[in-house]
């Protein structure tokens, strides 16, 4: 039963291009990143030793950075296409990342 489903759900994306499956490869490990954020409070509280206040702030700010972010990606996607939004996006998120090992402090977090 459970091949049949994935065979199923596999015959509904054939036919796409190359490109397509690459992109959706990306965005996959791209969004399997946020998994990471039910343990983010924890690193937060625990390792950083912000308060519970601080740490709620920062993932309020987490979420409106991300609908914001959703909401530009979606309109620069329309009138620059998605190909040159995805890869300027995955790009500057890894290199924030890499940036954010650095900062510790509640701000700058914010």
């Amino acid at each position: 039963m459970l091949r049949t489903g994935l065979r199923s759900y596999i015959n509904n994306f054939k036919g796409f291009r190359r490109e397509v499956w690459i992109l959706a490869l990306i965005t996959f490990i791209n969004r399997a990143g946020t998994m990471v954020l039910p343990f983010l409070s924890k690193y937060l509280k625990e390792n950083l030793h912000f308060t519970y206040g601080e740490v709620g702030w920062i993932m309020v700010a987490f979420g409106l950075g991300s609908m914001l972010g959703s909401w530009l990606g979606g309109k620069l996607t329309d009138k620059i296409g998605f190909y040159k939004i995805m890869v300027f996006s995955l790009f500057t998120s890894g290199m924030l990342f890499f940036i954010l090992q650095y900062i510790t402090s509640f701000w700058g977090l914010c």
